[in-house]
């Protein structure tokens, strides 16, 4: 949730993601001495650990189990044809975008520390690749609301940038 308005850019795309994404960053004990320290999320995936990557807690390593969760919580009932669930949000969810809109913007994002959890390494999916701005890694940012999800900065313009850690 955004603004208190659901985010559903990239759910296509973010079903290509490496399953082993995260575990390319963890530095749970901030070993790099680069004062960030990031967590793996493992959940339940019928039988054998997987590698979350789906809300704000990681809950979850597939679609299919975010929108039960998701549903659970919201009080929405959920019912068993998840194709045609799957399908919906992938139709009306908008393609990832960069937020640079030149190498400047990228190297002021990197000199301001932020690739640090809104990493700048690249995957391919479907013949694009694609920055998801994310190590889809729990970080304690200090405030009080526990352990969150590095947010994926797809769709977010360079104003958005400005603001850290909201």
């Amino acid at each position: 949730m955004d603004n208190g308005k659901l985010n559903i850019v990239g759910i296509k795309e973010l079903q290509g993601l490496p399953e082993f994404w995260p575990l390319l960053f963890e530095d749970q004990f901030d070993r790099d001495e680069d004062g960030v320290s990031g967590t793996a999320q493992f959940v339940s995936g019928g039988g054998k650990p997987l590698l979350g990557k789906w809300g704000e807690r990681l809950a979850a390593a597939r679609f299919e189990d975010f929108a039960k969760i998701a549903g659970a919580a919201h009080n929405i009932k959920i019912d068993n044809d998840m194709d045609r669930i799957k399908a919906v949000f992938e139709r009306l969810s908008p393609a990832p975008t960069s937020p640079f809109s030149s190498p400047q913007d990228l190297a002021t994002f990197k000199a301001e520390g932020c690739a640090a959890c809104h990493v700048t390494q690249t995957y391919a999916f479907e013949g694009k690749t694609l920055m998801p701005l994310s190590d889809f890694l729990l970080h304690d940012l200090g405030d009080g609301k526990g352990e969150r999800r590095t947010k994926p900065l797809w769709g977010c313009d360079a104003l958005c940038l400005q603001f850290r850690h909201e």
